[in-house]
């Protein structure tokens, strides 16, 4: 197992945390159940591959943007060729996680209606070392997918195959990790976010973490950057910085090393 998955199974805070969005899960779905009237794309949202609900306890990884604003926060996700929401929310997260040579999915989004979170879409399911691709330069971090699974949709209990693809990266994060004051001096976020109102008020990221990625990048969990002394970390930011060692580990890489599957 590699430092980072043994301090996550370690962490009594962070384990505590992932329990209690299992059990906030579970009621996000029973609530949805409740708007299937009102809104009938539920009944193709909600999918799994694995024991559901359930409370994984594994570190989690995100996929974000470049910038992640509240509208545009991760990376982006097909089912059926069907984008998935990519926008940021309470209880959202689209994370990688590693189980032996198995890369586990689990993206979720939640929304609101009449005062009450509700899953609005969920894809937890698992690729065998088959299934995923993965490229890496020395620098920036490829993985992707474009299979055919069979997965049991949550509201009608039947197994439907799906197509799932994805192209997430983690790019060279050197000189890549600025402060909110820096990202407004990008021409990125002045002409692409300025239009929109206040733009320190759009980079999500910044206001837990302190800083703004401005390449496309795997984050810890905000569970995790919340735990980072338990990771062995002193600060989010360079949890951050380090993360792509957890990839690398699992996927038997070493810096600096092009590889290609």
């Amino acid at each position: 197992m590699c430092r980072i998955c043994d301090s996550a199974s370690a962490s009594v805070s962070y384990l505590s945390m992932l329990e209690k969005m299992g059990k906030e899960d579970e009621g996000r779905f029973e609530a949805a159940k409740l708007f299937l009237d009102k809104f009938p794309s539920l009944s193709n949202n909600l999918y799994t591959s694995l024991k559901w609900p359930t409370a994984f306890l594994r570190p989690l990884f995100e996929a974000r943007v470049a910038f992640a604003v509240p509208t545009n926060y991760f990376q982006q996700l097909l089912l059926d060729g069907e984008k998935s929401g990519n926008h940021f929310s309470n209880g959202s997260t689209r994370s990688l996680s590693f189980s032996k040579d198995k890369l586990i999915l689990f993206s979720k989004t939640v929304a609101q209606e009449a005062g009450k979170p509700f899953l609005s879409s969920l894809l937890f399911t698992h690729f065998e070392k088959g299934e995923y691709s993965v490229a890496y330069d020395g620098q920036d971090l490829h993985i992707s997918v474009d299979c055919e699974k069979p997965l049991k949709n949550l509201i009608s209990g039947n197994v439907e195959k799906k197509n799932i693809k994805f192209d997430f990266f983690h790019q060279n994060m050197e000189g890549r990790i600025i402060s909110k004051e820096e990202a407004m001096q990008s021409s990125y976020v002045k002409k692409a976010l300025g239009t929109h109102g206040d733009p320190r008020s759009l980079l999500a990221s910044s206001d837990l973490e302190g800083y703004v990625v401005s390449v496309h990048h795997f984050s810890p969990h905000p569970f995790m950057l919340q735990n980072s002394k338990d990771f062995g970390f002193e600060s989010f930011r360079q949890f951050q910085e380090n993360t792509l060692d957890y990839f690398l580990e699992h996927l038997g890489m070493k810096k600096g090393e092009p590889y290609k599957s």
